[in-house]
């Protein structure tokens, strides 16, 4: 299954040693994962993903964060599927930009 984990704390200062904090959890939930600007596509079986989203929970919690929104997104399908599927054959430029 894949699915993006949007994570949108309510902290001071610059959020990058939190958001690598998160992407350790998520990789310690064993999933294979590509952060993006806005949101970390995962992919991985269902109670993997919800594992990763547990312990961000937990995480922002022990880091001292009382508010945040966490965003997940799953892609139902009737087989398994990949990330790298999902961008097979789109064909962007050199560089990702159309």
């Amino acid at each position: 299954m894949i699915g993006e984990i949007t994570v949108v704390p309510q902290a001071e200062g610059p959020a990058r040693e939190l958001v690598a904090k998160l992407l350790a959890e998520i990789a310690d939930a064993g999933l294979h994962y590509e952060v993006g600007a806005l949101g970390t596509s995962v992919e991985g079986d269902l109670e993997r993903i919800f594992a990763a989203v547990r312990a961000i929970e937990e995480r922002l919690r022990a880091e001292g964060v009382e508010r945040a929104v966490i965003e997940l997104r799953l892609q139902l399908e009737p087989h398994p599927e990949t990330l790298a599927h999902q961008v097979e054959g789109i064909g962007l430029p050199e560089g990702g930009a159309p």
